[in-house]
């Protein structure tokens, strides 16, 4: 193709607050792109929830490619729009992202570790299912085109994505995970991952406290008590029993090993963050489980109370049905 041709970018960004400081740095940092602005649209969507805002701008953009960020990402490299272009251009792969997080030096801490890890929440690292890659995965391959693995989670911070693509979804009850699963189903995605890192995921300072309970209430809202979700971190018994071993190795302080071999990779202290995390998210998913059991326990008198009152109602129609034929 020739090299002067382009294809045009939309921009999606669900937010709360549209004059949010990180969401004005975000569009900052998209308008410092090295590509033309005229082929870049931004649209910050505030409809419903975060997910139902990514939906809707979907539906609202206009762009062959669809960018889907969150408020708190931030372009570090001006090149990556170019870049994306001439991969895509050539219609072979179906998305690109990166296979790592940037890892700022002036960044917090507790952020800078979300970073080296590829994910703000270690198990689905450990499950071999985070949205990125960790640092202690890293390889010199500049690009890499394969083939989709539904279990892996994908979709969001920084996914380029085809249009065309997004629309054949369920769009009604959007996930990034669960619509890539749903489209895999539908035919066999392409992937390319661009080893050169370009996003700067803005996750938290470094108050783990309340970083867990945030996450607490996200894990409750969209794994919980969403009954529409396809794609779950652990959906069969190898996940469980990575689980259960995740677990021992978060209460046993074994997590400590991979802080250690994490540093002799990537000499960052942010690496010691790993026991503490792990262990807080062992407790924090812990009290969610005991939640919904209670849940389930409370809401079980009202399931049979509404089976019987079916049973009698069946059977009561049941009964008029037997008399009217008698009475014929």
């Amino acid at each position: 193709m020739p090299a002067n041709k382009s294809i045009r970018f939309s921009c999606i960004i669900p937010a709360r607050d549209p004059r949010e400081k990180k969401l004005l740095e975000l569009i900052e940092s998209i308008r410092l792109q090295d590509f033309p602005q005229d082929e870049i649209e931004i649209i910050v969507s505030t409809q419903g929830d975060s997910e139902e805002a990514k939906a809707h701008g979907i539906r609202q953009a206009t762009g062959d490619i669809c960018v889907m960020l969150c408020a708190d990402n931030y372009f570090v490299d001006p090149t990556v729009f170019s870049r994306v272009n001439g991969i895509l251009y050539q219609g072979v792969p179906h998305a690109v992202y990166s296979k790592h997080y940037v890892c700022l030096k002036k960044d917090y801490s507790l952020n800078r570790y979300f970073s080296l890890l590829g994910a703000n929440d270690p198990i689905p690292w450990f499950l071999w299912k985070a949205d990125r890659k960790s640092f202690l995965e890293w390889d010199k391959n500049d690009i890499m085109n394969f083939r989709f693995y539904s279990g892996e989670s994908y979709g969001c911070n920084g996914w380029f994505a085809r249009r065309e693509i997004l629309l054949q979804a369920d769009l009604d009850h959007y996930y990034p995970m669960d619509v890539w699963a749903d489209l895999n189903d539908l035919f066999q995605v392409i992937l390319c991952r661009d080893n050169s890192p370009y996003m700067w995921h803005r996750t938290t300072d470094n108050n783990l406290i309340k970083f867990l309970i945030r996450r607490y209430r996200y894990a409750r809202d969209l794994y919980c008590d969403r009954k529409d979700r396809r794609w779950k971190v652990v959906s069969n018994w190898r996940d469980i029993s990575m689980l259960a071993w995740f677990i021992l190795y978060s209460l046993t302080g074994l997590s400590v090993l991979t802080s250690i071999r994490g540093f002799c990779v990537l000499k960052d202290w942010a690496w010691f963050w790993h026991p503490a995390v792990c262990l807080g998210t062992t407790f924090m998913y812990g009290i969610l489980v005991c939640r919904n059991i209670l849940k389930s326990v409370l809401s079980f008198p009202r399931w049979v109370a509404g089976k019987v009152s079916m049973l009698a109602l069946n059977l009561s129609i049941l009964k008029r049905t037997k008399t009217t034929k008698t009475s014929s």
